[in-house]
């Protein structure tokens, strides 16, 4: 289970990547995943533009999570989580918990993208979220 995390080199001495690591290869097991991905933390400006060209949605998000192709992707790579550090640092903050606890939160998020879990309808997203807390262990923000 391979996870590499690379960030913005403006949010490098900001980014905790063992724990994000750990975050991560938690969430795997709860999903009985065993697969790698690729973490990347980033600035709204970056995320807007591949939100725009592969959501046709211009605007900045906090997380786009990108399955690995298939036919392209080598065996057992689950894909791309994309989060913006500007737009989690915001939610962090209208939330009133930690940057660090809002970067878990997302990746945690777009993993379970990757593995199939959607949040476009309300009972979707409420399965979602649930599962969320269940890995996380707590609500963002309550260690």
């Amino acid at each position: 289970m391979s996870i590499d995390i690379h960030t913005h080199p403006k949010f490098a001495g900001r980014i905790d990547r063992a724990r994000l690591k750990r975050i991560a290869k938690k969430t795997l097991r709860a999903e009985k995943a065993r697969a790698a991905l690729t973490i990347y933390i980033t600035t709204d400006a970056e995320i807007r533009k591949l939100n725009r060209q592969f959501h046709a949605t211009d605007s900045a998000t906090d997380v786009l999570a990108f399955s690995a192709e298939p036919r392209y992707g080598e065996r057992g790579y689950l894909g791309d989580v994309i989060i913006s550090y500007d737009t989690a640092k915001r939610q962090a903050c209208d939330a009133g918990w930690r940057i660090a606890d809002e970067l878990d939160l997302l990746m945690v998020h777009g993993i379970l993208h990757l593995l199939g879990y959607d949040d476009v309808t309300p009972r979707k997203r409420a399965r979602m979220w649930k599962r969320q807390a269940e890995i996380l262990g707590r609500v963002a923000g309550n260690d």
